[in-house]
């Protein structure tokens, strides 16, 4: 079903970057520009995964938390692997089926949220300038196909909040919230570390849209055959696997520098949830019932 895309470039799709940059590419199924590729990523990353936990008791999940319009409430992590959308709220999985099959009706595509969390990372990993813990987990997340947005934290909720409400405060038994997402100055606060991925419609739909041939001439494009109405569903275990994987290089980068680097401030739990509870310690209002801000 890629017969039809030899002489012409899809809207949204890499097709004409590719052909203007290389003169070459291939037009079953956009080669690099492919979630194919990202295969080798989701191995890789299963070493990673597990020398994380075993070294340092590292965590890393994820789960869909906006499809199209609709936004999805988390409520388990026992879900996420229980249903093929990665949510976590089982609840909501036979609405989201529904909205799936109205889209591949109609020929259409729609984008995705991906919500990510490393819990137990300890304080110290990244760097303030060239090896910031942030701009190499965003540059990762980035280099996935077709994702366009990437948020640290509260991300792009942080333009509207007030410097006494972003600021995670400290106490002796923990931080009150979570807006930073586990980073500060590019270096992990021992808080959970918490990404948040926008990824785009798929290119490859039905409806008609107009671009050119190779010759520059107006052309229709339709793209027929079996598409994803939306390749974010499928694209949790790469988020998980890109974030595993940065966080492995920091790990191994923090031992090789600064290994034997002591302060006589304790390091305090990520969040008071954190704080057993011997230490009759009760959790702040401010904390937030979702993952992301443990």
């Amino acid at each position: 079903d890629y017969g039809n895309l030899i002489d012409t470039f899809r809207p949204g799709h890499a097709d004409y970057t590719y052909w203007q940059k290389y003169g070459i590419r291939d037009h079953r199924g956009g080669g690099r520009a492919s979630a194919r590729e990202t295969a080798v990523r989701v191995a890789a990353a299963a070493i990673a995964r597990k020398w994380l936990s075993e070294k340092y008791g590292v965590v890393i999940r994820g789960y869909l938390s906006q499809l199209g319009p609709h936004e999805l409430p988390f409520k388990t992590w026992d879900s996420v692997s229980q249903n093929p959308f990665f949510s976590g709220d089982p609840d909501i999985v036979p609405k989201l089926e529904s909205f799936m099959d109205e889209l591949r009706k109609a020929g259409d595509s729609v984008g995705a949220k991906i919500t990510t969390i490393a819990e137990h990372v300890p304080v110290g990993w990244g760097a303030p300038i060239y090896a910031k813990l942030d701009s190499d987990l965003a540059a990762a997340m980035m280099s996935i196909n077709a994702v366009k947005a990437v948020e640290i934290g509260s991300g792009f909720a942080s333009v509207t909040q007030r410097g006494s409400e972003h600021g995670d405060e400290l106490t002796p038994e923990g931080f009150l919230s979570n807006n930073a997402g586990g980073i500060l100055g590019g270096i992990s606060t021992g808080q959970n570390i918490v990404v948040t991925i926008g990824i785009k419609p798929t290119s490859s739909i039905r409806i008609p849209r107009k671009s050119i041939d190779k010759q520059g001439s107006p052309v229709t494009v339709e793209t027929n055959g079996r598409h994803d109405p939306c390749v974010g569903i499928r694209a949790t275990p790469i988020a998980e696997a890109m974030l595993a994987l940065v966080l492995m290089d920091h790990a191994l980068l923090h031992r090789a520098q600064n290994a034997d680097v002591t302060t006589k401030t304790p390091k305090i739990p990520g969040s008071i949830k954190q704080t057993t509870s011997r230490d009759k310690v009760k959790p702040a209002s401010k904390i937030n019932s979702d993952p992301a801000e443990a």
